[in-house]
């Protein structure tokens, strides 16, 4: 995810959109209490598990999961085209190598190996961390682990410009009428993009099953997160149709978004996803993929629709964790890992073992950014964020 902050396309209105700055900051911050959470959750496979769980922490999880990659791959695939339509080429290339490339190559050999290593912990073995680092993950066993969203993203952007002249056309299916209400306009743009993520999730799914992987790719996975960043590329001056909701019917939306993540929820009970497509039949399916993109699109708008009423502004606070949430993103999940291996070893019960994790977590995370990363600007920018100059270094290099 790119760490400049969110621009209005608009070119004779140009303002920040702070709402988004801030809906980006919150949905990096919830992966933290994600990462926590299903450590003690029932049902959802993790590396690290504590022995006591919960089907709440279930709940929690699949529903953070529902929106949050779903939500920075619609804007990631808004602000790519954007970015892309300002730049050269030459521009471009170099702005994504340096706020996507680098970043996931120094991530996944710094931060992604510890997954892996707790595993082995978990099982009983006890190698050293050197040992293996050297002997297993750089032999033949590099995964992403938690950076796997930079991945897609590079994946996604050299898709994007390869065939943005065969998807943009697709804009066209998001008229606006002038005649219609603002509700309604939205509720269109909704309905289509819900149908390409389900016809793009369905289609793949006959062929592949979740799990398949090739190169860490996973096609179900691939191709259901593409659709909304493709999705996120058609709405170039039509941002009103969703990035700028003009309607505040947030009862409406909020309402809509629970019954179907409630459906959804249900229905992945009876019809696992890792299965094959129509396990337990074929409209099971079907239906299981339609509320699951449902559910994405409708909380996307519901979020976008609350941050831009009452989040919509800057400070101090709101400053410092844009430009630190893609940096404490990448350190945290080593640090969850390890410090979760302890703490479920600990004799607490399991809301003493979350909240102490918790806090943990975003203690230590939150300390090593501010006094090993923030200082130094050239980690910064190794780590794709891009932190303004002070007053003294621009007097400096004018001098």
């Amino acid at each position: 995810m790119n760490s400049k902050p969110f621009l209005e396309v608009k070119e004779k209105h140009k303002k920040r959109l702070f709402y988004l700055d801030n809906l980006r900051s919150f949905a990096l911050l919830l992966g933290l209490v994600f990462h926590v959470a299903i450590v003690y959750a029932a049902e959802i496979k993790y590396p690290l598990r504590n022995e006591e769980r919960s089907e709440v922490f279930d709940v929690f999880g699949e529903w953070v999961h529902v929106f949050r990659m779903p939500l920075f791959f619609f804007l990631s695939g808004y602000f790519t085209e954007v970015i892309f339509r300002s730049k050269s080429l030459k521009e471009f290339l170099k702005m994504r190598i340096f706020r996507i490339f680098i970043p996931t190559v120094i991530g996944i050999l710094l931060f992604a190996p510890m997954q892996s290593f707790v595993s082995l912990l978990q099982a009983g073995e006890k190698p050293s961390y050197l040992d293996f680092y050297f002997r297993i993950f750089l032999n033949g066993n590099i995964r992403p682990s938690h950076l796997w969203f930079l991945y897609f993203l590079i994946l996604f952007t050299v898709l994007h410009l390869l065939i943005r002249k065969i998807t943009l056309p697709l804009s066209s299916f998001l008229k606006r009428e002038p005649d219609q209400k603002t509700f309604y306009q939205e509720f269109k743009t909704i309905s289509i993009f819900t149908l390409i993520s389900v016809v793009g999730t369905c289609l793949i799914n006959l062929f592949y099953m979740k799990d398949d992987s090739w190169y860490a790719i996973e096609p179900v996975n691939f191709v259901y997160n593409y659709t909304f960043f493709l999705c996120g590329s058609l709405l170039i001056s039509k941002e009103n149709l969703l990035l700028e909701p003009q309607s505040d019917k947030f009862w409406i939306w909020g309402t809509l978004a629970l019954l179907s993540f409630w459906g959804f929820y249900e229905i992945s009970r009876i019809d696992p996803f890792w299965s094959y497509f129509g396990y337990t039949g074929n409209w099971r399916r079907i239906l299981h993929i339609f509320l699951k993109c449902t559910t994405g699109w409708l909380f996307i708008r519901l979020l976008i629709g609350i941050f831009q009423k009452f989040f919509d502004f800057k400070n101090k606070y709101t400053e410092y964790m844009r430009t630190a949430s893609l940096p404490i993103y990448l350190v945290h999940h080593p640090v969850s890992l390890l410090a979760g291996f302890y703490v479920v070893h600990s004799s607490f019960g399991i809301i003493g073992k979350f909240l102490l994790h918790l806090f943990l977590v975003l203690s230590i995370t939150l300390a090593f950014y501010h006094f090993l990363i923030r200082p130094f600007r050239w980690i910064n920018l190794i780590l794709g964020n891009q932190i303004p100059q002070t007053k003294e270094s621009v007097s400096r290099s004018v001098q």
